[in-house]
Order: structure tokens, then C-alpha cells, then sequence
């Protein structure tokens, strides 16, 4: 039988967040790293202002991405930063430049998901999932079809066929972060 902790006896909520702030992420420089981030309340404004994406990655640059309306998928390369202080400088600069342009309001959620690409399979397998997304999604039939990912720059480098994304793709029980 479970034991009752004494904040719930007393009727005190638990500290989650002392519990999240202790949260620690494995430094990494030499290793991609896949990333996803969602809007607050998952609303949907990434696609509002299209360019701020790309732009505002101000010392990572994203080696593949995908934007979605109320979510986005990167890897990227964390040489010259920590993991974490990239990806807020990413959302700061973001939050400042939407709210500018929009007015105000919260931009993201708190955290994001990161998951360390171990291999050429792994990295393999999220490259799909970036750039299927919008596929899976239902917003288009085609990752050609789609504008705010990273799949020409591969198509142009030989990485993929024109005709891949066309039919459907399994991804199982993998996590990436949604």
C-alpha cells in the first residue's frame, strides 16, 4: 500500500517547481541535440510572423527545423553555448521581437523537450520526424508542400527524393517531445 507524503495530509499543494528548478540537462558540445518547443496554451501563432523563427537563433543555427503552427522541432549543434541558455536566449529574443510586432501576451510554455542524437540512426530518425511533421499533422500531403522546415536545403544536398514524405511514415512509440 502507498504511504500518504505529508503534503498531502496537510493539505498543502507539492513544490513541483522547486522539484523542476533542480532540473538538470547533460552538458553536450559534441553531439547534436533535436529540440521541441510549444506555445503557450499551444496557441497557434508561429506561423503569424514566419521569419522570426530562423532569425532569432542568434548563436545556434538550427541544422534541420520544422515550424509548425503551434509547436517547432530543431536540431542544433550547442558548440559555443550550454543546451539551455541557447534555447532561452532563443525564446527571449523571440518573445521580444513577436510582442513588438503583435502586442503582448505570453509567447512559449515553460521548458522545452531535448533529446541527445546518439547515432547516424538516431540522427536518421529525427531528420524524418522533422521533416514529416507537417505530413502528420494533416496541414499538407507532401514535405515539399511545406514551406517552414529545413526539407529543400536536404533535397538540395542529396539527402532526400522529392517523392519521399508521400507516403506514410511509422514512427512507433518514439518520443519527440509533443
Amino acid at each position: 500500500m502507498f504511504r500518504t507524503r505529508p503534503h498531502l495530509r496537510t493539505g498543502e499543494k507539492p513544490d513541483i517547481f522547486g522539484f523542476m528548478k533542480s532540473l538538470r540537462r547533460y552538458p553536450v558540445s559534441d553531439r547534436p541535440v533535436f529540440i521541441t518547443g510549444v506555445t503557450h496554451l499551444r496557441r497557434p501563432i508561429l506561423l503569424d510572423h514566419p521569419h522570426l523563427f530562423l532569425d532569432c537563433w542568434l548563436h545556434e543555427r538550427p541544422l534541420a527545423w520544422v515550424v509548425l503552427p503551434d509547436h517547432f522541432h530543431v536540431i542544433i549543434d550547442p558548440t559555443r553555448e550550454k543546451l539551455s541558455q541557447g534555447v532561452h536566449l532563443f525564446k527571449v529574443t523571440y518573445s521580444r521581437r513577436y510582442r513588438a510586432i503583435s502586442g503582448p501576451g505570453r509567447v512559449w510554455q515553460n521548458r522545452f523537450w531535448d533529446h541527445i542524437l546518439r547515432d547516424e540512426t538516431d540522427l536518421q530518425r529525427h531528420l524524418d520526424y522533422i521533416h514529416y511533421n507537417p505530413v502528420k499533422h494533416g496541414l499538407v500531403s507532401s514535405p515539399l508542400d511545406y514551406s517552414h522546415l529545413s526539407f529543400s536545403k536536404f533535397i538540395a544536398g542529396g539527402y532526400y527524393t522529392n517523392d519521399w514524405g508521400m507516403s506514410a511514415i511509422e514512427f512507433g512509440n518514439e518520443k519527440f517531445g509533443e
